[in-house]
């Protein structure tokens, strides 16, 4: 996916579709206009209701008709083995995986969100020689290596029966990042993110981008690590366009530039409480198989927050005006599961080192 401007400076992108069959690609010379309300980073305080922003995509994705004919073909010719890479250069911040995809008669389809039936990935251009995801899968193996702001310390136990180290200070964090000797196979951060229009503006808890840039992380040689950020909005990308770069640049982007096998990020904020549940879940399903990769893991992570949304849809407004509260924090589960983005190859693994055991005489 790659952006521009029309005449009126309103910003614009293209679409291409690429797959083994020459004669299933999807070439779109139709420029279509950045879609800025379907973001899911507007689900926020202040920001857009639950049941409007998930009707929203639903309304734009109808109208993306050679799109959704184009992955509906796939589907019919892959079935559940369809692998789908998004590779987007852009910071539009459309969040593809909750596309909303119609039956088809043709193929006896049925209709569904695409990231509850096909198993999609994430990438943007990394600008390091041979960074691609569509290399040799990464085999991510090791102990855990975490840090945990004050707020998240809870996430600790999400790992209690894995080898790991625990760091509650950014700085020894950051240095356990510079070893390459630990075997790390997971590098997890549980902490809040800020996101800004500059790269001065992002930041993990205290640490900046431009200071995470500066470290040598070591731990990520190999591309042995997968790098889990349950940070709100820490897979937004900016323009690099202040420093001089025609780029994108963004937390995922700086791991994966770095040596990671593959970056789980979140594109919205995400409530404490429910991001703790749904890291829980996710590593519940890797640990049960290890063989399962980390993008399936997710795909049957969402298409479970799926079967479980509410039907029919909670109204926004009572008959009395009045907010109906508790329906739209019903759909909270669905909309935050479709906030962790995955940026790596599809076949990507992780198998967690088991804690030692105490024995005792």
């Amino acid at each position: 996916m790659h952006r521009g401007t029309d005449e009126y400076g309103r910003e614009l992108f293209w679409l291409k579709g690429h797959s083994g069959d020459e004669e299933l690609a999807l070439d779109s010379e139709e420029a279509r206009l950045r879609p800025d309300d379907i973001a899911l980073s507007n689900m926020r305080k202040g920001g857009f209701a639950p049941t409007e922003l998930f009707l929203a995509v639903a309304e734009w994705s109808d109208n993306q008709e050679y799109l959704l004919r184009w992955i509906n073909d796939l589907r019919a010719q892959h079935g559940g083995k369809l692998q789908l890479v998004v590779w987007d250069d852009t910071d539009y911040d459309i969040p593809w995986e909750l596309l909303r995809l119609p039956a088809d008669g043709r193929h006896g389809l049925a209709s569904g969100i695409l990231g509850a039936l096909v198993t999609v990935v994430r990438w943007t251009t990394i600008r390091k020689t041979g960074t691609t995801p569509f290399g040799e899968p990464a085999a991510c193996s090791g102990q855990v290596l975490g840090y945990y702001a004050k707020h998240m310390t809870r996430d600790i136990a999400v790992f209690e029966n894995f080898a790991h180290q625990i760091h509650r200070r950014s700085h020894t964090f950051l240095d356990d990042l510079a070893r390459p000797d630990l075997g790390v196979g997971l590098v997890y951060m549980g902490c809040h993110a800020t996101y800004g229009t500059k790269l001065y503006d992002l930041r993990l808890d205290t640490i900046t981008w431009s200071e995470l840039n500066a470290q040598t992380m070591r731990a990520l040689d190999g591309r042995r690590t997968l790098v889990c950020l349950n940070a709100c909005q820490s897979a937004r990308m900016v323009k690099n366009s202040p420093r001089g770069e025609n780029t994108l640049r963004g937390f995922a982007e700086l791991f994966l530039r770095k040596g990671a096998g593959g970056c789980i990020a979140t594109s919205g904020e995400i409530g404490d409480d429910i991001g703790h549940d749904l890291i829980r879940e996710l590593v519940r399903l890797l640990s049960a198989d290890p063989e399962l990769p980390v993008a399936q893991a997710l795909r049957e992570f969402r298409a479970r927050a799926v079967a479980a949304l509410p039907d029919p849809l909670p109204y926004l407004y009572f008959d009395d005006g009045t907010v109906d509260t508790a329906g739209q924090q019903r759909l909270l589960p669905l909309l935050y599961s479709f906030m962790f983005l995955y940026f790596g190859h599809p076949q990507t693994t992780l198998r967690l080192s088991v804690r030692a055991q105490e024995v005792r005489a």
